[in-house]
């Protein structure tokens, strides 16, 4: 044969193999990648403002310290974070010194990545044989699943997700046919997973559980074993030298994952409800079938890369639903965010059983009445209260249904039905094969993309609310003003999530302090204050002389001497010429009034030579329609004083304020019902401190 000849044989080869993998498709993929992300950046750009904290919080400061100094330090100190992929392809939009701006390229980065998911997954279904078009529509649903709402945020989900399929893609093909070159690749995209998110520390763990289980299968585990010797010998060094190491230095931020309890009754009754949002998250009718397919791949594989695939994929979805289970019993929540990277292989496994003529009729049509079953008995309404959806978009389009029929119970049943009609539509269809898998797909995506609507609208909505009430005009007023080195002031009843709306808006704001028995807002570097006898602030022992941004919210606070140069409607920003005093500090007195059901009053004097003598002075009022209300004080030197306040009415309250230094007064009472999510009981007028020496004996 010529070389001519030969070129061309090659040349036709090559074509050929382009044509298998559906290269031929590549402008309808790109379209479909560009289409998501012009969406997705649309979105995103909707979004007020970052509600998921602290973790869009600790993203954004590790780019900016990165971007800045080339570390990874939060607030100056290092932050012992292992996942950097985000913050390091992220770095460069925080080099702009406009907050809104870094964060509208930070989402416009996230829109890019979580949409080219689309590709790996396309490769995947053409490598198992699957048609052209039905691997375009597994792209599809890819990219419509409701997860896709994390492309707006500022989190490691939209860089974690193309890499997490791309490793599950390149790994069947490794394992089907082992090569170096192969299992490098997979190692690689493995690596960089897990460099974006360390829960796929597990991807080279599950390629050795689906190695085994093919050795199995084939009856050769040793052969199957040898076959992988790169990726064994990759996963089991590293695993010695996290043991040398110690586990809780290595994991860094992640050690409290060694205190889950994941051998329990409570976490398999987390792993099952993980797996029922799953199914939800897939569109629910694709569910069924899945199972199915998984089943036959690993029983009757028609291809050793179709044996490759559910042999990776049974360990790569319990090894998810397994993580999720495990937070969500440490923190009593569904996580979604860590199981929706299953999604596309949920889809990939239905194709394959699909693809076989729909076989097996009589145990799909028992899963699908287990999934009806499942739904009406237990409804996600009960797992959508309060902070039970916050890492769930499914949940928060069941949020959405429930406020758009305001009863939550209507909303469950309307749930249930739902799934009831999907299930009985499929069960029609299924009577002819060729029709019923366009109808199982067209209805999957028809349910994530409702989903993901739903999602959207209550997180758009969310976060207008929280720049509108929390934030106000301007969220980055600190950075405005042109005050820098500010440190934030946390009292005792201050609210994290604020704090760290306003930590993310405000990069001159670079310290956090805390009043005697509050909270850090995170878990990273704070500083524990004390009060001197005259109201000087300590950090350290040493006076606090830079400016400080106080909640203005929470517990009341005035200072001695000090400027307020900007404000919002949560915190505002003082500045002095010398120490910063307190002059008053009320924790349990909200700013509005309200009291809460216990603190105090303290006070500190001007001048500590000659303490403090005089009044303190303040109304209380009960709401309207409670019971009379009777508020407890204990102040030194005095017998408990019990104030008695009529409902509706006012009462003037006034003590004898004695001391050589502080000077405090305690109180308690009984709760009147809530107010903005605070549990409050009376009322209170600006408390006054009135200098009178007569007041002292």
């Amino acid at each position: 044969m010529s070389v001519a000849a030969r070129t061309a044989d090659r040349v036709q080869a090559r074509r050929a193999a382009l044509a298998r993998a559906g290269f031929g498709t590549a402008p309808l993929l790109v379209a479909l990648v560009a289409a998501s992300f012009a969406l997705r950046a649309a979105f995103g750009w909707l979004r007020a403002t970052p509600t998921f904290f602290a973790d869009e919080y600790i993203y954004a400061e590790l780019a900016r310290s990165l971007a800045e100094s080339g570390r990874p330090l939060i607030r100056g100190v290092s932050a012992s974070f292992p996942a950097l992929l985000q913050p390091l392809l992220t770095a460069p939009a925080w080099l702009v010194h406009d907050v809104e701006t870094s964060f509208r390229l930070t989402q416009t980065v996230g829109a890019l990545l979580m949409s080219l998911a689309a590709v790996p997954v396309f490769l995947l279904a053409r490598r198992l044989g699957l048609d052209t078009r039905i691997a375009f529509v597994l792209a599809v649903l890819t990219v419509v699943v409701p997860d896709l709402v994390y492309a707006g945020w500022v989190v490691a989900e939209p860089v974690a997700y193309p890499l997490a399929l791309a490793a599950v893609a390149v790994g069947t093909v490794a394992l089907a046919r082992p090569r170096p070159r192969l299992q490098l690749s997979f190692l690689a995209f493995a690596g960089l997973a897990t460099f974006a998110r360390v829960q796929f520390a597990v991807l080279p763990l599950c390629f050795l559980a689906a190695a085994l289980i093919i050795g199995l299968r084939e009856r050769r585990v040793r052969g199957a074993l040898r076959d992988q010797a790169l990726v064994l010998a990759a996963v089991v060094l590293p695993a010695l030298a996290f043991v040398a190491v110690g586990p809780g230095r290595a994991l860094g931020f992640y050690e409290g994952v060694l205190d889950l309890d994941v051998a329990s009754v409570a976490a398999v009754k987390w792993f099952g409800t993980d797996a029922m949002l799953l199914a939800y998250a897939s569109g629910v009718v694709l569910a069924p079938g899945a199972v199915l397919g998984l089943w036959l791949a690993l029983r009757r594989p028609r291809s050793r890369e179709e044996l490759a695939f559910g042999a990776l994929a049974l360990p790569v979805v319990v090894a998810l639903l397994l993580e999720a289970a495990a937070y969500g019993l440490g923190g009593g929540r569904i996580q979604e965010r860590y199981f929706f990277y299953a999604v596309p292989l949920v889809g990939i496994l239905f194709a394959l059983y699909a693809s076989r003529g729909w076989p097996h009729r009589l145990p799909h049509v028992v899963l699908a009445s287990g999934l009806v079953l499942l739904a009406a008995r237990v409804p996600l309404s009960g797992y959508s209260a309060a902070d039970g959806k916050t890492n769930a978009p499914t949940l928060f389009a069941t949020a959405r249904l429930e406020q758009a029929l305001g009863d939550v119970g209507l909303a469950s049943l309307v749930l249930a039905l739902g799934v009831t009609v999907l299930a009985g539509a499929l069960a029609l269809a299924m009577r002819r094969p060729h029709t019923a898998t366009p109808v199982a797909f067209g209805l999957a995506l028809a349910v994530c993309v409702t989903t993901y609507t739903g999602a959207v609208s209550y997180n758009l909505a969310n976060a207008e609310r929280t720049r509108s009430n929390v934030l106000g005009a301007d969220p980055s007023f600190v950075d405005r003003s042109g005050v820098q080195g500010v440190a934030m002031l946390q009292s005792r009843t201050s609210e994290r999530a604020l704090a760290s709306e306003y930590l993310f808006w405000n990069r001159s704001v670079d310290a956090v302090y805390l009043l005697p028995g509050a909270q850090p807002p995170d878990s990273f570097a704070v500083a524990r204050l004390t009060v001197a006898p005259d109201g000087t602030l300590l950090a350290g022992g040493e006076p606090v002389t830079r400016p400080l941004l106080a909640d203005g919210y929470s517990d009341t606070i005035r200072f001695r001497g000090s400027e307020e140069v900007a404000s919002s409607p949560v915190y505002r920003l003082v500045r002095s010429s010398g120490p910063q005093r307190l002059a008053l500090y009320a924790p349990g007195r909200y700013e509005d009034g309200w009291l809460g059901l216990q603190g105090s009053f303290q006070l500190w004097p001007e001048n500590p030579a000659e303490g403090l003598a005089g009044t303190l002075a303040f109304g209380l009022t009960a709401p309207a329609g409670s019971p009379s209300v009777a508020v407890s004080f204990e102040a030194p030197g005095r017998p408990p004083q019990e104030v008695v306040v009529a409902s509706g009415r006012t009462r003037e309250v006034s003590f004898p304020v004695c001391a050589d230094g502080p000077w405090r007064a305690d109180f308690t009472a009984p709760s009147t019902g809530s107010v903005g999510g605070r549990i409050v009981s009376v009322q209170t007028s600006e408390p006054t401190y009135r200098p009178h020496p007569a007041a002292c004996p």
